[in-house]
């Protein structure tokens, strides 16, 4: 699995440095900057990179949420009956009877991480009811990641640095990205070389990543 939305070489061709396979004094904090986004990210959308988890939940209830979505994949569902475990197995809502058993689960929502406890020819129940009793091995994330959360987090990147470590010069009347520290000029306009103030996250990220977003949860 990646532990990056984006590379180091992405956000060095997205800031337009001259060679972007190279290696270069600002890598280091160029990976701060590509992990603070990543954080942003998964805050704003979710899980973008596909994550191992494993988790235990209270039984009782006809369904589970997980706490990590979207899920793409369960890998195993464990029902504690007191001294005893009992490993349940997938079988969608519509299996055909013959091929259903006491112990099923199914995935009911990928998008908002529900699993529900099924039992013969799909019907639905209750998990058994206990205290941290239900056992639950899944990665949740996106595969392939979208290219709207891709490109959202290169902006992202994108606009930090250059107002935090670039800053806006005109010199023949005209904008450049000046590296204060380097003294190197790039070809990428720092919004017309205009410090921005805000340094958080500009509506036009949060544009991009509209379709991605998480609901707000209501109580």
């Amino acid at each position: 699995m990646t532990t990056n939305v984006v590379t180091l070489t992405q956000v060095r061709t997205h800031l337009r440095y001259p060679n972007p396979t190279a290696s270069t004094s600002d890598d280091g904090e160029l990976q701060i900057f590509i992990n603070a986004a990543d954080q942003v990210i998964r805050f704003e959308c979710d899980d973008s990179l596909p994550t191992a988890y494993s988790e235990r939940h209270d039984g009782g209830d006809y369904s589970i949420f997980l706490r990590h979505k979207p899920v793409l994949s369960v890998q195993n569902v464990e029902e504690g009956w007191g001294w005893i475990n009992y490993e349940l197995d997938f079988q969608d809502a519509n299996t055909p009877p013959a091929a259903t058993s006491l112990f099923g689960y199914s995935i009911d929502n990928h998008e908002v991480g529900e699993i529900a406890r099924r039992s013969v020819a799909s019907v639905p129940i209750p998990f058994r009811p206990g205290e941290n009793n239900i056992y639950i091995q899944y990665t949740a994330g996106r595969s392939p990641i979208p290219g709207n959360i891709v490109l959202a987090e290169l902006e992202l990147i994108a606009h930090w640095w250059q107002n935090s470590q670039l800053r806006g010069v005109i010199a023949n009347s005209q904008a450049m990205s000046y590296d204060a520290t380097s003294g190197t000029t790039f070809s990428r306009d720092t919004e017309n070389g205009v410090q921005n103030i805000n340094i958080g996250v500009p509506y036009r990220i949060l544009e991009l990543i509209k379709g991605n977003r998480h609901m707000p949860i209501f109580a």
